[in-house]
């Protein structure tokens, strides 16, 4: 098995923190955990707003953050 890419991590980290275990995502912590560059984790949260996995939230503040949108329903018995 190939071993994962920094890509593979942001959407990883980001769907298991979001849909998994329903709180609020932010490019920082992701970047953090994932082990890659603020800009990359912002581009992979873009792509997966812009595909449906994520909702985009911008704060009063311009700071944005990404939530399990309600459309999307996630089996945590499976």
């Amino acid at each position: 098995m190939a071993d994962p890419t920094g890509r593979d991590r942001v959407w990883k980290n980001a769907l298991g923190k979001a849909v998994q275990a329903g709180k609020p995502v932010e490019p920082s912590d992701i970047a953090d955990v994932a082990n890659v560059s603020e800009r990359m984790a912002r581009e992979c949260l873009l792509v997966m707003y812009e595909s449906g996995w994520l909702e985009r939230r911008t704060k009063p503040d311009g700071s944005v953050r990404y939530i399990c949108p309600s459309k999307l329903n996630y089996d945590h018995q499976a």
